[in-house]
This record gives structure tokens, C-alpha cells and sequence, in this order.
């Protein structure tokens, strides 16, 4: 009970604040060398803007055992952390994030609010960070 109560508050305080989180679930994985990445996502929007990011850097899309579940999120007005609301420095319009699977095995995760236009660019910066963080490398 004490933990759920805390976890209640700990989402009452937590919310829109503009940070890049990630997490590496699957160390072993870790300097694998992709050839495809399938696309899975939550709108047109988020798949052909990160198929084109990762075309860009060598790999091809299509179907594979690696799947790159994307999502946006328009939550402009929708949050519902009080600090977002009553200061100007926590106005969020949204939320961008990636997850990598292999065979349905979460392997990594990056998440990150955004202010401005919804636009490929914001996808950017967690494809260029997932690659690092998982040391990625498109097969030849």
C-alpha cells in the first residue's frame, strides 16, 4: 500500500519536463550489426518519418525479427502535471518515442517531450542516440 502511494505521488510531480530518457533492456544486444529494421507505428506520421531516418543511414525497412515500434503523442493541453500547467518554461505540445525490439523482446527504449511543431526532426535525435547507445551498426 505504501508503495502505491507513492507511486501515485511520484506521478503527480513527474510529468512534461523536455528530457531525453532511454533505457537499455538487452545489454547482449549491444553492437549488433542490423541489415532491417521493420517499422511499427502508432500513426503515417511517425512511420514514414523514421523510415526515412533510418533509410538515411544505411538500412533498409521491411519486414525482420528487429521492430522499431515509434509513436507521437499530441498532448498539447492533455498533460496533467500541475507544474505544466501554471509555468511557461513546462509547455510541452508532445511526446515522441522509439522502442527496439528483437523477436518481440524489448531490447531498448527512448522517450522525449517536445515544444513546436510536430516534424521528422524530432525523431531525430532518438534514432541518433538509440544507434549510439546500442553501438548499432547497419549490416552490409
Amino acid at each position: 500500500m505504501k508503495n502505491i502511494l507513492l507511486f501515485i505521488l511520484l506521478l503527480l510531480f513527474v510529468g512534461c519536463d523536455g528530457t531525453m530518457y532511454t533505457n537499455i533492456y538487452d545489454k547482449s544486444k549491444i553492437g549488433s550489426e542490423i541489415k532491417r529494421v521493420e517499422i511499427i507505428a502508432s500513426d503515417e506520421f511517425s512511420k514514414e518519418s523514421v523510415s526515412e531516418i533510418m533509410k538515411s543511414r544505411g538500412f533498409l525497412v521491411g519486414s525482420s525479427e528487429y521492430r522499431l515500434r515509434v509513436e507521437h503523442r499530441d498532448y498539447k493541453g492533455t498533460c496533467t502535471n500541475p507544474l505544466s500547467k501554471t509555468s511557461s518554461d513546462y509547455s510541452f505540445d508532445g511526446l515522441v518515442s522509439i522502442e527496439l525490439y528483437y523477436r518481440d523482446k524489448k531490447l531498448y527504449n527512448a522517450y522525449k517531450d517536445y515544444k513546436g511543431e510536430k516534424s521528422r526532426a524530432l525523431f531525430e535525435p532518438l534514432i541518433k542516440e538509440m544507434l549510439s547507445d546500442m553501438e548499432i551498426k547497419s549490416a552490409p
